[in-house]
């Protein structure tokens, strides 16, 4: 047996595992570490852009002027009445992926999450904010601002948004942006979300709090959801060109939306892409006024619980609907179940069959966004 040889094997893969661990324990000391020990940077009535390696409470007016970078353990405290003024061109691009750098209107079809008739990211003059803490603390009476440069001539792709790994967003009032990716730990709340292009809030994979906000304009979507979970109550969706909630469940992904106001009249109020989950979501105590529509996959486990639903359920067509749907007891402002079923219901196959084995003859007064 050749001894050298296994040692020779063994203290190549020891070296490995020592630089591997290494490379941890830098990246730590690094994001994490740094930003803890260095001292609180205060800035007011400043511009800010670039890479910020520690924590920062910034206060008055504040523009942006350049992507912005913070390390994951870096935190940024936006104080009450801040008013945040986001440059409608980028002094320092900190994206280079080609993709994002492409400008125009895109005329053909979909090009790494762009649409028909959507103009590309251009992320060379475009910013985007990049906080791995951000907690952005407003009032009701001192409300924080978040907005781009202008007088008028506002436009949904003024700036490419954010990202936000982890913090809080309350009583803030944010417009005229692409989209902003929230992280698990991230609770948007009393807050006011105005002119966005993509969506308004984007979930992918995880599981953050949207509570008490209202939702106002919106090109594709408010709220798209890829495979997360999260608590989405006491909302305001307002009429808009796009949609009102999307969600892709992706058979293991199970949120809660609950007494939630969707105030968007022959409009898709909740879209739901796919079905056959492991365990449906949870939709209850909803009003979906105005004659709004609910997009439904025939496989669906999604339960429905104590909504006032006004406009119908449409179902996906896909030609194969065998079985059947089974809805919780819910208020259709009638209780003929033949009669629900026959105009509520809309793309039904003949062959699929949907059981009201409860039906409500008036609605909860709780139904729909509380004060």
């Amino acid at each position: 047996m050749n001894y050298r040889k296994i040692y020779s094997h063994r203290h190549w893969f020891i070296n490995l595992l020592f630089f591997v661990v290494f490379l941890i324990l830098l990246y730590f000391f690094i994001f994490y570490f740094i930003p803890k020990i260095l001292p609180e940077a205060n800035f007011a009535n400043t511009f800010r852009g670039g890479i910020i390696f520690r924590n920062e409470k910034w206060s008055g007016v504040i523009t942006i002027n350049s992507d912005i970078w913070s390390f994951p353990g870096a935190k940024i405290t936006i104080v009450p009445g801040t008013k945040i003024l986001v440059a409608r061109g980028d002094n320092f691009n900190l994206n280079y992926l080609p993709w994002d750098l492409k400008s125009g209107l895109n005329t053909g079809k979909e090009y790494f999450g762009v649409r028909n008739g959507e103009l590309f990211r251009d992320e060379k003059h475009k910013i985007r904010l990049d906080f791995g803490k951000l907690y952005a603390l407003g009032s009701r009476e001192q409300p924080i601002n978040i907005t781009s440069i202008g007088s008028c001539d506002f436009s949904p792709y003024d700036f490419n948004g954010l990202n936000i790994n982890d913090g809080i967003l309350s009583f803030v009032q944010i417009s005229n942006y692409r989209k902003m990716m929230v992280g698990d730990n991230v609770i948007i709340r009393d807050s006011t979300l105005t002119n966005s292009a993509e969506c308004a809030i984007c979930i992918e994979y995880t599981n953050p709090t949207i509570s008490h906000n209202v939702f106002n304009q919106n090109i594709r979507n408010y709220i798209w959801i890829l495979g997360g979970s999260p608590k989405i109550n006491d909302n305001l969706f307002q009429s808009s060109e796009g949609e009102g909630i999307v969600f892709d469940p992706k058979k293991i992904a199970i949120p809660i939306i609950y007494h939630n106001s969707f105030e968007m009249p022959n409009q898709v109020a909740l879209h739901i892409i796919s079905g056959d989950e492991e365990d449906g979501a949870t939709v209850a105590f909803n009003d979906f006024a105005g004659e709004n529509r609910i997009l439904l996959p025939c496989d669906s486990k999604v339960k429905f619980i104590q909504n006032l639903i006004r406009g119908g359920i449409e179902f996906a067509s896909s030609g194969n609907c065998n079985g059947s749907i089974t809805m919780g007891p819910n208020y259709w402002q009638s209780t003929n179940r033949n009669s629900i079923i026959k105009e509520k219901f809309i793309n039904k196959e003949s062959n699929f069959q949907i059981n009201l084995p409860s039906v409500l003859s008036s609605t909860s007064s709780t139904v729909g966004r509380r004060k």
